[in-house]
């Protein structure tokens, strides 16, 4: 699943590659119109004869100002990316949207699994209020995610994953902040303290936009990461003697090196 930093790269490749291109045509290729979250004449209404200005992500979300006001909203679910073509014959594997500019290049929303979305949206802030997602994770305050979490009994891995809190943490970035602070995912909020709340929100910021400037993706990662070594039984390196284990947090696959992530007594 793309996650915060694919999505990043994702947006500035889209600036990059047709930001102030007229559009001049749209093809709907999804014939179930599973992707489609606003009727295909509203999307192509809002995107003919109009470009897009300007860009804007929150968390795993994607969004594209069109010249007419609006934005167009892409979400990625688990298998969408992006990619410019150039001709019919080029056109890639499972595009279900393709955007056509006027200098003839065209922009295909590919997603094989359906489990993405396209749509037009009034505004960026609009669909966060109404989605009541929470604030991005590279935008937060370190005194606001300490508000948000302290004396909560849930599980912090749980409640790091909830976006009404925090807009972009998946679940292997959860696992990697874990990891680098040493807190075992099912400890409660509540037994964490500020300063250990702090450092899960610096390691996080500094995983992602570590993850960002190494355009990574899952599968390529940088080697000191521990998501490297999200497998029962793996050996990290810096823990030879303390094998991977796996659990489940609030439902979702979760890694950890019990040697170094020990839950609290007490």
């Amino acid at each position: 699943m793309p996650e915060l930093p694919e999505v990043e790269v994702m947006r500035g490749y889209f600036t990059e590659a047709v930001l102030n291109l007229q559009i001049a045509d749209v093809e709907f290729l999804d014939p179930l119109n599973k992707v489609f979250q606003s009727p295909k004449d509203l999307i192509y209404k809002n995107l003919i004869g109009h470009a897009f200005t300007d860009t804007h992500r929150i968390g795993k979300y994607l969004f594209a100002r069109i010249s007419n006001g609006r934005w167009l909203h892409l979400h990625f679910g688990m298998t969408g990316s992006l990619q410019v073509y150039n001709d019919d014959y080029s056109q890639p594997k499972y595009t279900r949207l393709a955007i056509h500019f006027e200098d003839g290049s065209r922009l295909a929303f590919i997603d094989s699994r359906k489990f993405g979305r396209v749509e037009i949206v009034d505004s960026p802030d609009t669909y966060q209020e109404n989605h009541k997602l929470g604030t991005d994770l590279l935008h937060i305050k370190p005194a606001d995610f300490v508000k948000a979490l302290q004396n909560r009994k849930v599980a912090i891995k749980t409640a790091l994953l909830d976006q009404k809190h925090f807009a972009g943490i998946g679940n292997w970035i959860a696992d990697e902040m874990l990891f680098e602070v040493g807190i075992h995912p099912e400890e409660p909020c509540e037994k964490l303290s500020e300063n250990e709340l702090k450092a899960l929100l610096k390691s996080a910021v500094e995983i992602v936009k570590t993850a960002i400037r190494e355009d990574t993706h899952y599968g390529s990662f940088p080697d000191d990461f521990f998501v490297n070594y999200r497998k029962k039984g793996a050996i990290h390196p810096d823990h030879p003697h303390s094998k991977v284990a796996s659990l489940r947090v609030g439902g979702r696959g979760t890694f950890i090196v019990p040697e170094k992530q020990k839950l609290k007594q007490g």
